[in-house]
């Protein structure tokens, strides 16, 4: 008797565990579903970005140049003051 109630306790414990295993995947196949859908915004963010930082780096190139028109400029100005 003690043998069975066990074997009938140890089955109930089998029944809850695979229960809960089919959930998870469920709850799993529906984060994949999202994961999918958020890779796919992902690249096409990325891919809308492309235009705006090729942008940004040809500011930064005519910002640098500025930068080093100036220091010539300045270096140029200094020399001419002390001559």
């Amino acid at each position: 008797m003690a043998d069975e109630r066990r074997i009938e306790r140890i089955e109930a414990k089998v029944d809850d565990i695979s229960e809960k295993l089919c959930e998870t995947n469920v709850i799993l196949g529906a984060q994949h579903e999202s994961l999918k859908l958020h890779m796919k915004r992902s690249d096409l963010l990325e891919e809308a970005m492309k235009p705006l930082q090729r942008h940004v780096a040809m500011v930064d190139g005519a910002l640098r140049l500025l930068g080093i028109l100036a220091t010539i400029v300045a270096i140029v100005g200094v020399i001419r003051m002390f001559k």
